[in-house]
């Protein structure tokens, strides 16, 4: 096999194009990969470390990788291959490598081994000896062996022809590919609380966008739109059952379409039946008051034009599906994912698109969101099979809305700058009911031009929109409000449980704090659902004892002591022994009381 340094890299290197390595990215343990061929689309580091590009197998990556991160593979196995606690995808990408080397002729499998080859030591025998005819199969280029097949993939309807076309069934060919656009607006010098104006606003007339009509406000209108999303609200909060699915009437717009390719709501807007609101209103179980107020209260979406850009989302967990229903609300073209496809359904009737991965959203989208449960799942969104990092290209943008650790921040931005991406960490407060009315406070930081890309949408799904500067301050931002907010409900709890103890009446206690200086939506809120024992998961306790070890964690890093926290994590930990991890944040009070 023939070898050919690496044309980027000056210094002497130790690896070849075609050497089987352990590469070890920040975060994740060495994975099994090659050395290939440099991708002309993805940047190469500006440190003058010797890097080399390498192809990981089992996730299909590739990346730049120092020198210093980088082992022979056989030579190593013994070292690197893990006995506990593996990774997903680790064992498919040794088993890959593994029969990729097993297939090799003995001369490729002994230069595996770091081993002289047949073509090497005739070349030392005979240096003038022409390298261009040799007989063997050149293993230089980037292993074809897993790579996904190229689907059809659902593309947007671009006019309203080809959107009829697709209603009624016919043939209409058009391109799937996405453009990104460019606002072409001169960057902000400032760096807190940015709040962009009619210059971020789309350029094309009103008239061109379809749910103009909701913004003229007559009351005939208002009202209409404010039963939307009464009726929306109710699905989010209780969605039928399998049965009552069944017998629901769609509308005649969404009649002919494939259950997992729906109309764009620019062209369609929301539309939800009367039988999904009744069914959905027979279903509510709300668990605090809180709920009810918002379906009695709730005003009509934002008044706003939608941004052209094609919006992805990834995760409909409890944060994620009113976010998306705020989005579809407000006019935005939206294509979904979700790990259980089950809950794209309803989505998709009501206007989303389905995309079957993530990186299938992402290539299809010019800014995709994230929201999913932890820093595991963000990295796994990302860097696994069939992740965002496949489907990312120069310019598009990637918004990550999950509650990470800076570290964990910094990994997904290095990656997708990479790519040519865009990288925008925007961590929210708010809890389920914030997420359903579009009241989240929205933490963010990165790329500042993609933050004036996701005006409208952060209109949409929040209050506020705070631009915090630099990668790692949204994260750093969101830990300590969650931390002062976790402290708090401990407090609260043992102060109820406190109360039962010494013979007080809870309800008294709930309305004394409801009219003193303690008086706050979650005071109020959460001591209703300790009176009701009704813990319905707004704010899941497991989310939030691990979001206090991550404050613990970053106060250790700047030797900042935290006894407040540290204290009302044990008793959060206490709470999850006791099986309250998937209930709400109220809960806690089990471990209080008991």
């Amino acid at each position: 096999m023939q070898h050919f340094p690496c044309e980027s890299v000056k210094m002497a290197a130790k690896f070849r194009i075609g050497d089987f390595v352990w590469a070890k990215m920040k975060g994740f343990p060495a994975w099994p990969g090659k050395v290939i061929e440099p991708k002309p689309e993805v940047k190469k580091p500006s440190n003058k470390k010797v890097h080399q590009f390498v192809f990981f197998y089992g996730s299909e990556n590739y990346a730049w990788i120092p020198e210093d991160s980088m082992w022979s593979y056989v030579n190593n196995k013994t070292k690197f291959t893990l006995s506990s606690r593996i990774p997903r995808g680790f064992k498919e990408a040794i088993e890959a490598i593994e029969d990729i080397i097993k297939t090799m002729p003995a001369t490729v499998q002994a230069q595996a081994m770091d081993l002289p080859s047949i073509d090497e030591e005739l070349a030392q025998i005979f240096p003038n000896r022409p390298s261009g005819n040799s007989p063997h199969r050149d293993y230089s280029r980037e292993p074809l062996t897993g790579v996904r097949k190229k689907n059809s993939k659902p593309s947007f309807p671009k006019t309203k022809k080809a959107l009829l076309a697709v209603q009624n069934g016919t043939d209409v060919s058009e391109s799937s590919s996405s453009t990104t656009s460019s606002s072409g607006r001169p960057a902000s010098t400032r760096v807190r609380k940015v709040t962009p104006k009619a210059a971020l606003l789309p350029k094309s007339k009103p008239k061109e966008i379809p749910v103009k009509k909701t913004l003229l406000s007559p009351k005939q209108n208002t009202d209409e739109q404010a039963e939307k999303k009464k009726a929306a609200i109710k699905r989010v909060l209780s969605p039928p059952s399998r049965s009552q699915q069944t017998k629901k009437n769609v509308s005649p717009i969404l009649s002919n379409f494939n259950p997992d390719v729906a109309a764009s709501p620019k062209s369609s807007p929301l539309k939800i039946s009367p039988a999904t609101a009744a069914a959905a209103s027979e279903l509510s179980t709300s668990g605090t008051q809180c709920e009810q107020d918002i379906l009695q209260s709730t005003s009509p979406g934002k008044p706003m034009v939608p941004t052209r850009l094609r919006i992805g989302f990834l995760g409909l967990g409890i944060m994620g599906q009113g976010m998306v229903m705020n989005l579809l609300l407000s006019g935005h073209e939206v294509m979904v994912w979700n790990r259980s496809p089950v809950k794209c359904r309803e989505f998709v009737k009501d206007g989303a698109f389905k995309g079957n991965t993530p990186a299938e959203v992402v290539s299809q989208c010019d800014v995709t969101f994230c929201c999913v449960a932890d820093p595991v799942a963000a990295k796994d969104v990302v860097f696994g099979n069939s992740g965002v990092l496949q489907g990312i290209t120069t310019g598009k943008g990637y918004v990550d809305m999950s509650t990470v650790d800076v570290e964990t921040a910094e990994d997904i931005n290095e990656a997708i700058r990479a790519r040519g991406g865009k990288f925008l960490e925007a961590p929210v407060s708010g809890s389920k009911v914030p997420a359903l009315e579009g009241q989240l406070i929205i933490m963010a930081a990165g790329d500042e031009d993609l933050f004036n890309d996701c005006y409208t949408c952060f209109e949409a799904m929040g209050k506020k929109a705070f631009y915090l500067g630099e990668i790692g301050n949204g994260a750093k931002m969101k830990l300590v409000i969650n931390m002062v907010m976790g402290t708090v409900m401990a407090t609260l709890s043992e102060g109820m449980a406190l109360a039962e103890k010494v013979g007080l009446d809870q309800e008294d206690v709930a309305e004394v704090l409801s009219l003193s200086a303690l008086s706050c939506p979650t005071v109020n809120h959460k001591s209703q659902a300790i009176l009701n024992q009704k813990y319905d998961p707004h704010f899941p306790l497991q989310h939030q004892q691990k979001d206090l070890r991550l404050a613990l964690q970053l106060g250790d890093k700047v030797e900042q002591p935290l006894y407040v926290a540290a204290a009302a994590n044990e008793l959060y930990k206490k709470a999850r022994r006791l099986g309250y991890g998937e209930s709400d944040i109220s809960a806690v009070f089990r471990a209080a009381s008991a």
